[in-house]
């Protein structure tokens, strides 16, 4: 890299390895733009806050010099190719680093796991000591006490070097730590001495200072190479439960290559990073902890030394598997570590975006268990089962337990939700509330027990156990994890136009896309519009009208936003919302965002299997053409002027039936005269029989009630079964109609 970056843009920038390079090269004055399909708080917000600019897709006004892409976002990617075309280089992080740095002095620490713990613990010595040097570290501190990645006005940076996926061999450190080389990744590595081998490259590469630990397979290695730089041991101890120690004399070891004194230094205070060893609960009946590992060496460590500190405490593991490849490569070491648990439970197979391989399947992994545990271990299918299997309080053997939740997948989740669970004694909002409160961004809303026949254009109603209208799509899928985790049914309104609420509420969590974000309308040089599933359709017929774009005309009259357009198929005056559909994404129950072409939709009247199924968060709307704005705008007063003479003002859902075929559900209501007709406070309007309006503070119970009464006339009357058009929150129509 000739020179310094003006401008970057990062691809699956919420990675950890991304992140702490966001924060790097922002410190450094470099304009970073970041995008990530998987956004999480707090790291959303964090970045917001430092000025790194947070994009909703892959695209950017101005071109970045550099785009770099995590790991997780492959080089076939569509986010990846539209850079390529446009001729801006594309690198991975790893390969970006190396350049980047290539002018710095790198202490770099490498090994098969370890790094991340013993990299935060240096960058803490050397603040601790005032050692001026940049870090980029692929994990958090615990509690975010300090910034994953710092850029310092030094020549000296620390960063942790990944092996994973072959980028390792770009560097050429000043100072090479090795931790250890216990064989992993086992698609880029075939061996141990597969691994071995690129440790020795780095060796070579290494300017001033190699260091391992005595008497390792590296240190071993390392004697059959001749180099001119100085090589240095530290004494790990042999037993693995002490791996925390082994970390220190690493760190102590770089110190003394660097001429400093890490001897006075309280280890005891260092903040530690989170999901290592994170202890999540603690009672004198319960400990409930955390863990990262995902190798046998590390399962062999951890395990060993919590059955050290709490020898008196029963061991419940709780374990998932981190990739198909290396479940399959090393089943038998994961059943021989994890056989030191008392109680083993599994979750199925974290793929890490590998396809699915059955030979590296949870299933697989019980088969190599011991009886003793194979018989009563679970593969585990929700947080209830977990709970019905050890309990969220006391326990009924008597003896205290351990939890220990290990893995590197999303294993996290359940540990901390279960975790919220004993804190709360089972009770369910509680945990819920205390799950997400680290979880959301700060404008996000999040309530309990709300009022919902205001958010109605009826205005009928009870409350709903909980409601929440979240910032953005990070929120967004945060609140629908939770609801998966603790099993609380969810549902999507929009402005409330379609909606009856029951009198008795709701028990579950109703979401609303509303704000800036979620209204955002994005004007296309293609005679096309990128819209927020929360923008009011009478927003983008404004803004189409302006920018002379047709088609867009009968959303002037419709009281509603774009999500339940699209959710039911919305439409007026001939016309239908995905006639104007190019694609839509959705947030899909299983957290993943997919763009889903118009031609692959399921659509029919007044529905859309994906938007029941899903969230739609945005669409691209294509214009049937241009004309003068002038000439739109007088469409549009035309069709406002025939909804103003033909519908109701007063209070409504809108039609309450949907037409039948080659008829109009209006004109068989209106031939029965039962225009004015009443229940309670609700009334069939007098201009228009196919609406029911609130006429004087009418119940749900009135308006359904009054729905059945018609309904059931014109079957009496002609034969014909009207259908609602309307929904009827948390309920079916048949449980309400005979």
């Amino acid at each position: 890299m000739k020179c310094k970056p003006q401008r970057v843009l990062l691809l699956g920038a919420n990675g950890m390895g991304m992140t702490s390079l966001a924060y790097y090269l922002h410190e450094a004055g470099i304009v970073v733009e970041a995008f990530d399909d998987h956004f999480t708080e707090p790291c959303r917000t964090r970045m917001g806050e430092m000025g790194i600019l947070i994009h909703s897709d892959s695209t950017t006004n101005a071109n970045p010099d550099y785009v770099v892409r995590s790991s997780a976002v492959p080089e076939s990617s569509d986010e990846v190719r539209s850079w390529v075309n446009k001729g801006i280089p594309v690198y991975r992080r790893g390969d970006f680093l190396s350049r980047l740095l290539s002018e710095k002095k790198v202490l770099a620490v490498v090994g098969s796991h370890g790094k991340t713990s013993t990299t935060g613990m240096l960058a803490w010595a050397f603040k601790q000591v005032g050692f001026p040097c940049s870090h980029l570290i692929g994990g958090r501190f615990f509690q975010d006490q300090f910034n994953p990645g710092q850029y310092v006005r030094s020549p000296w940076v620390l960063i942790e070097v990944d092996e994973s996926d072959g980028s390792i061999d770009g560097f050429s450190p000043e100072i090479t730590l090795a931790l250890n080389c216990d064989w992993d990744h086992v698609d880029q590595y075939q061996e141990t001495e597969s691994f071995l081998n690129t440790l020795s490259g780095l060796f070579l590469r290494t300017k001033s200072h190699f260091i391992c630990p005595q008497g390792s397979n590296i240190a071993g290695a390392l004697t059959k190479l001749h180099h001119s730089i100085e090589t240095s041991h530290f004494q790990a101890p042999e037993e693995p439960s002490l791996f925390e120690d082994s970390n220190r004399m690493a760190v102590k070891a770089l110190g003394n290559a660097l001429g400093l004194v890490f001897d006075g230094l309280d280890f005891s205070t260092f903040p530690g990073m989170d999901r290592r060893q994170s202890l999540l609960f603690e009672s004198e009946d319960r400990a409930i902890i955390e863990d990262y590992a995902h190798h046998p060496s590390e399962i062999r460590a951890f395990l060993g030394k919590s059955r050290l500190i709490r020898e008196d405490h029963f061991m419940r593991v709780v374990f998932q598997p981190h990739r198909f490849t290396r479940t399959k490569a090393m089943v038998e070491n994961f059943a021989e570590e994890l056989s030191a648990a008392d109680e083993l439970h599994l979750l199925p197979t974290y793929g890490a975006f590998e396809k699915f391989d059955p030979a590296g399947s949870t299933e697989v992994l019980l088969g190599h268990l011991p009886p003793r545990l194979r018989n009563h271990a679970k593969v585990l299918e929700s947080i209830d089962q977990l709970s019905r299997l050890v309990g969220v309080e006391k326990l009924d053997e008597g003896q205290p337990d351990q939890i220990l939740f290990v893995g590197a997948g999303n294993i996290d989740r359940w540990a901390h939700s279960f975790a919220c669970l004993v804190k709360a004694e089972g009770n369910r909002n509680r945990a819920f509330s205390g799950y997400l409160e680290s979880r959301l961004s700060p404008d996000c809303i999040l309530r309990s027990n709300e009022a919902m026949a205001p958010k109605t254009t009826m205005g009928v109603g009870g409350r709903a156990r909980w409601y929440a209208e979240p910032s953005h799509v990070e929120d967004l899928r945060a609140i629908v994890e939770a609801c998966l985790l603790f099993g609380l049914p969810r549902t999507m309104i929009g402005r409330g136009s379609n909606l009856i609420i029951p009198d008795d509420g709701y028990e579950g969590l109703v979401l609303r896309l509303k704000g800036s974000y979620w209204g955002e309308v994005t004007v296309l040089s293609d005679q096309a519009l990128i819209v927020g599933a929360g923008a009011r359709l009478k927003e983008i017929c404004r803004i189409a009208s302006f920018n002379g774009l047709m088609g867009f005309e009968f959303f002037e009259g419709i009281p509603g936003s774009l999500g339940g357009a699209l959710r039911m198929n919305a439409g007026a005056m001939g016309w239908e919302t995905y006639d104007l559909v190019e694609w839509v994404t959705f947030l899909m129950p299983d957290g993943t965002i997919r763009k889903i072409e118009r031609s692959s939709l399921n659509t029919g009247y007044r529905y859309c299997k994906e938007a029941f199924e899903g969230v739609a968060l945005r669409a691209k709307l294509k214009a049937e053409g241009r004309s003068d704005h002038r000439v739109i705008r007088k469409m549009i007063e035309k069709l406002a002027k025939r909804r103003r003479d033909s519908q109701p003002r007063e209070a409504s859902s809108g039609c309450i039936f949907k037409n039948p075929e080659n008829e109009s559900a209006g004109r068989l209501i209106d031939q029965l005269g039962l225009k004015g007709e009443r229940v309670g406070g609700a009334m069939v309007s007098e201009i228009h029989a196919n609406f029911i309006v609130n006429q004087e503070n009418a119940s749900a119970e009135d308006v359904i009630s009054l729905i059945r009464a018609v309904r059931d006339r014109v079957r009496d009357s002609n034969g014909t079964l009207l259908e609602p058009e309307i929904g009827v929150l948390g309920k079916e129509w048949r449980d309400y109609l005979s």
